[in-house]
């Protein structure tokens, strides 16, 4: 069964008809990989003898994988120590005496191709290797080309299965259980919930989840797919429960998403990025970061963006206003992932090593959404990210203001009902208020078994501790940004009208 794209296999053979001598294939299954290179591309024209393959890795050495390669593996090895092929620049003197037309396979060379000893190694047998020709294949998740061999190494890249692929898969577990293939419906759930994984663990997953007697248990494969992602070092799955009717106000926000969700080209995954501002801090001053990582993964995440026609919306407003609940409650509210992206948690102490996370990490959001993914920033200040950043959310800035009186009304009722407040119960005065600081006060007065107003007593609300912030905010937003309230843009005057009198001042 064919594991990967066929895209691959012929740039493989296009580079090896060329005699490129060094080539480096990114890839999540170094097996799979291997095996369908093997099938597809290891065969001289004109020939049914595979070519000379080997493999290396840091545990076994240098070992032959075909018969071509166990006849010249004796020669190869005959005036070395047994053991010497466990060092990776040992060996790479050693495959100069390799046969003409071998291919090596040298698992995990991101670890070690920026040790000098390894990277001058690869270097040396670029012109021995053109001449013979053979070819030196590097096997890595994601690889960062150190300088000196920029120039000399061709990097290809394994997609993870794609949805027909999967659904092969599938098939052929059915078959080999003797179940029924799923029915069409439910073969595009299964499916769905695998998009993201590689092959083999894909495999190995839908074997587990079937049943004679229930079918394909898709719980199952949801739950490897969110494990999968949580192991991307930067990516988390959100596993709250949220839906839209558990989110007071905010309605032209909710019904944005809602329609977008069920429009013609509904996202297949939702990509939170909290307080963006904070993660690109350091990309409008230099003194911020001196090191270029920051501003260096902003322009992977913009070239990302762009050449793969990412999605995106800002939404901006004080805190407490509800800005990450709706992120988070629009994946579960469409049954798609919400996954959480942690920049800092990429960010890595060797060099390249923090982009290549990054671009792991968006490689891993590709294969789950299928290259559909909606990018939800929240952010308190705006005017803190880079124009170029701001251009490629498409769909603007909406601003989350606080509430009006009739939706803290709606909070209150939700909120009363979460904590158990009885309906005799005095509502304090909450002028100024959040949505968030209406549910701490529920939450106080649950907690501490007293009224609703005493709990009051422990609450200072946003628009009084940072009332210059807001005021601020507010002007930014008016007439620039889109309200989430109410349809159009954020109008400071109406909205401001809407909340009622001025928040209650606190005495000395």
């Amino acid at each position: 069964m064919q594991t990967s794209m066929p895209d691959l296999v012929a740039q493989f053979v296009r580079a090896r008809r060329v005699s490129v001598p060094l080539l480096a294939i990114t890839t999540p299954d170094p097996a799979a990989t291997i095996g369908l290179v093997r099938t597809y591309g290891l065969r001289s024209p004109g020939s049914d003898q595979e070519d000379p393959v080997f493999s290396w890795d840091v545990s076994r050495g240098l070992m032959p994988v075909n018969s071509g390669a166990e006849k010249a593996q004796a020669t190869l090895l005959d005036s070395a120590k047994s053991n010497v092929t466990m060092n990776p620049s040992e060996t790479l003197k050693l495959l100069a005496n390799v046969p003409p037309k071998s291919v090596v396979f040298f698992h995990n060379a991101h670890r070690f191709i920026r040790n000098e000893f390894v990277s001058q190694g690869i270097w040396n047998l670029r012109d021995l290797f053109k001449s013979k020709p053979a070819t030196l294949v590097l096997l890595a998740p994601a690889i960062d080309v150190p300088a000196e061999l920029f120039h000399d190494l061709l990097v290809l890249e394994e997609t993870l299965p794609g949805r027909e692929q999967l659904a092969a898969i599938i098939k052929d577990q059915c078959v080999q259980a003797q179940i029924d293939t799923p029915a069409e419906d439910a073969m595009a759930q299964a499916v769905s919930a695998l998009q993201g994984l590689a092959a083999f663990p894909a495999e190995q997953v839908v074997a587990l989840s079937l049943s004679k007697r229930t079918g394909i248990n898709l719980e199952r494969l949801w739950e490897r797919k969110r494990q999968m992602i949580n192991a991307t070092p930067g990516l988390s799955v959100w596993g709250g429960n949220e839906r839209f009717h558990d989110i007071g106000g905010v309605q032209a926000a909710k019904d944005f998403l809602a329609k977008l969700f069920k429009g013609n080209d509904p996202p297949k995954a939702v990509v939170f990025l909290d307080e963006i501002e904070k993660m690109f801090s350091g990309s409008l001053s230099s003194n911020q970061d001196s090191s270029g990582v920051t501003v260096s993964m902003l322009g992977t995440l913009l070239t990302y963006m762009q050449d793969h026609k990412a999605r995106g919306i800002i939404f901006v407003g004080p805190p407490g206003t509800c800005k990450s609940m709706v992120a988070k409650a629009s994946g579960t509210e469409a049954g798609v992932p919400a996954i959480c992206f942690d920049l800092g948690a990429m960010k890595a102490s060797l060099v390249g090593q923090s982009e290549g996370q990054l671009r792991q990490a968006l490689g891993v959001v590709s294969a789950v959404a299928d290259d559909n993914v909606l990018f939800i920033a929240t952010s308190n200040n705006v005017s803190a990210l880079p124009p170029e950043l701001l251009r490629r959310f498409k769909y603007g800035v909406m601003f989350f203001d606080l509430p009006s009186a009739a939706e803290r009304e709606a909070i209150w009722a939700i909120y009363r009902k979460q904590f158990q407040i009885p309906p005799e119960m005095a509502q304090p005065p909450d002028q100024g208020w959040t949505g968030d600081e209406i549910r701490t006060c529920c939450e106080l007065s649950w907690q501490l078994g007293c009224s609703l107003e005493e709990a009051s007593a422990y609450i200072i609300p946003v628009s009084i501790r940072a009332a210059d912030q807001l005021k601020e905010l507010r002007s930014q937003a008016n007439y620039r940004y889109l309200s989430a309230s109410y349809p159009g843009p954020y109008l400071m005057d109406k909205a401001e009208a809407a909340q009622g009198p001025s928040p209650r001042m606190y005495a000395a």
